[in-house]
């Protein structure tokens, strides 16, 4: 079972950079779509980081706020 679960962690981690590129690009602090997506700087920190399952709910709440699409976001490469 650990074969999966290094996968789904490399998949956490693969999607929480790309999130990082995106609102690195857009010029936002993690802070600031914290507090848009109504969510504490940790949490979103934990979510770049690769600590964090969230839901499509959260997944899309951060989508409006980066003004990118979902398939947007989904379109990440796997990094580890």
């Amino acid at each position: 079972m650990g074969n999966l679960e290094d996968h789904n962690n490399s998949v956490l981690c693969s999607l929480g950079y790309h999130l990082r590129e995106i609102r690195q690009q857009k010029q936002l602090r993690q802070k600031t779509v914290a507090k848009l997506c109504e969510m504490d700087s940790g949490s979103y920190s934990n979510i770049e980081n690769g600590k964090r399952n969230i839901t499509v709910l959260t997944l899309f709440k951060i989508s409006k706020v980066l003004k990118v699409s979902m398939a947007e976001i989904m379109s990440f490469e796997m990094r580890y």
